[in-house]
């Protein structure tokens, strides 16, 4: 795990959340809904992930969807769910070779409004895999590129530490707010 590059992400976040009263003088402009789903494709980074068929070579990209599910709560905070299916197979070099293939990630998600369509989340719950299941930590951003009658495509990039392993993506999807 790239200590640096978790904190980078930490104080920026941190910093934003400071200065979001100075930089926030407008409201919403459409009158969203409470609830917001989305379907996403990601593209996953596993540093320590290998191909099934190079098991010398470090680093593996892995395809997924999504399906997203937030609800408003408050007007700057949501709870919500994020699972993901990864779309590959992969190992992760130990003493004792960690397979994972077509891996579901559930996970549990509190979401803050930095600014207007932009968010960051935190969140933890469960990798399903045949093999063997994981726990997961989740934090991320996600901006909304609203593109008219409550929808918008969401672009987003996320950290999910795992017992074992780290991984980052990059998704973007289709979403509706209502």
């Amino acid at each position: 795990m790239n200590y640096k590059i978790l904190s980078s992400i930490i104080v920026t976040l941190l910093f934003c959340l400071v200065f979001q009263n100075s930089a926030i003088a407008q409201e919403e402009k459409e009158s969203e809904g409470r609830h917001f789903i989305s379907v996403t494709f990601a593209q996953t980074y596993i540093p320590k992930g290998t191909n099934q068929d190079n098991l010398n070579h470090k680093g593996h990209f892995v395809p997924g969807i999504g399906f997203d599910y937030l609800y408003k709560i408050k007007p700057r905070f949501e709870l919500g769910v994020m699972a993901d299916i990864e779309l590959g197979r992969y190992i992760i070099p130990h003493k004792e070779d960690l397979e994972r293939d077509h891996a579901l990630v559930l996970v549990g998600v509190a979401t803050y409004t930095l600014l207007p369509s932009w968010n960051a989340f935190v969140g933890g719950g469960i990798e399903l895999e045949r093999h063997h299941n994981l726990g997961v930590l989740r934090m991320g951003t996600e901006y909304n590129f609203a593109i008219g009658n409550n929808w918008s495509i969401p672009v987003g990039i996320f950290y999910d530490l795992k017992e074992g392993y780290d991984s980052w993506s990059i998704s973007v999807g289709l979403g509706r707010s209502f």
